[in-house]
């Protein structure tokens, strides 16, 4: 089933609460927090924001029914349901439509090429040849973090080492007091002793192995079940026995994935006919697309193409139209959105996907997202205080 973004009770709605509870300045609504919910602000001068990066609502409350984590509340992510969109929201406070960050491969004007968004190379080989031209070109983004430091607050990032400063991380961190990881009981030994400091402000800690498991295995499977309860125990001893009382623990995600079928992922390649309307190789995710024609009118062509070689796999829509329809958000259009997005988009519905060849050398993964089902839309939002 295909869904809408509710930017109503979105990720990005939770940032403005936090941030509103600080007395900072938002562009958006808060998330409407009722009953229970309402106290859990109140009288906390620190807030952990914990990001567990491919972690579905669905998923957690399978989980949870051993761990019972109490105050659960379900959240839309945003459009599209991809790392690089939506912890980009998760930092910004932004809709993909004003952050233009709206895809793992885009199109970028400004370098004339696409480009993977997270590690800022050419999609599909390893290396750096894009790294240090990306970094001249994009602006790092406005950020949740010069929003705390205008009120004299706390901004903080604790991160793998591997990622600390690198791709989406040098665009989004901006101003950030940045730590990092190597493993869980790294993090926790660091986040035990930052807790017993004097700040008030928001620590982000974003945690990706969950994400690259469901990648390998697929969010079906018993590993990524065993390792997401893993997680979960072991965040829920810690809070247990270290939370100070005036402290708020988030817990959520950026979006979820489906597990896809061996014979439901599709290999399309360069050399396959489509390809001889676009005006460069496709962008987006492999269960989102984005098509940059050569010419408008051939929009009707890619339509006809997938849904007549991949029957029942795709749902198509308009580029312009799905920016009107609400999709990416609402707010300021990012000067470069348009161009980012191409012409049309593609949906990959149920749990098919489409691998794209770049290079070549593409793994068939066994779980994905970026498109808008129930299981990568929505995500969970625990808060816990002592």
């Amino acid at each position: 089933m295909i869904n809408k973004p509710d930017y109503s009770r979105s990720i990005v709605n939770i940032v403005s609460t936090i941030l509103k509870h600080f007395g900072c300045e938002t562009q958006h609504s808060e998330f409407p927090l009722e009953g229970n919910f309402e106290g859990f602000f109140k009288n906390s001068n620190k807030i952990v924001v914990f990001l567990i990066d491919g972690l579905g609502y669905n998923k957690f409350l399978k989980v949870n029914q051993v761990l019972n984590f109490e105050n659960v509340l379900k959240v839309s992510s945003v459009f599209p349901t991809t790392t690089v969109a939506a912890v980009t929201s998760w930092f910004t406070g932004k809709t993909p439509q004003e952050h233009g960050l709206v895809g793992y491969i885009l199109y970028l004007r400004e370098i004339g090429s696409i480009t993977n968004m997270i590690e800022f190379t050419y999609p599909g080989i390893e290396g750096n040849i894009f790294s240090g031209l990306i970094k001249k070109r994009l602006h790092r983004l406005e950020n949740v973090f010069d929003v705390l430091r205008e009120k004299g607050l706390y901004g903080g990032v604790l991160t793998h080492s591997t990622i600390a400063n690198s791709g989406l991380s040098y665009l989004i961190h901006r101003n950030a007091h940045i730590m990092t990881y190597y493993y869980m009981g790294d993090l926790l030994a660091t986040l035990k002793k930052r807790l017993t400091e004097d700040w008030s402000g928001v620590l982000y800690i974003y945690w990706g192995h969950l994400d690259g498991l469901g990648h390998k295995k697929g969010p079906d499977s018993e590993a990524y079940e065993m390792e997401l309860t893993r997680i979960l125990r072991e965040l829920k001893g810690f809070v247990e026995n270290y939370l100070p009382p005036d402290t708020l623990f988030i817990m959520t995600s950026d979006h979820g994935m489906v597990q896809v079928p061996s014979g439901e992922n599709h290999i399309i390649k360069p050399s396959d006919p489509f390809n001889r309307v676009l005006s460069c190789p496709p962008g987006g995710e492999m269960r989102m697309m984005y098509f940059y024609l050569q010419k408008k009118h051939m929009q009707q062509y890619i339509v006809d193409y997938f849904q007549e070689n991949y029957p029942n796999a795709t749902y198509f829509l308009n580029s312009k139209d799905a920016v009107v329809e609400g999709l990416f958000g609402t707010g300021r259009i990012h000067p470069e959105l348009y161009n980012r997005i191409g012409d049309v988009i593609m949906l990959a519905t149920g749990q098919s996907a489409f691998t794209y060849l770049y290079s070549g050398g593409e793994e068939r993964l066994a779980g994905l997202h970026g498109s808008l089902t129930d299981e990568e839309l929505y995500v969970p939002l625990v808060l816990i205080r002592r």
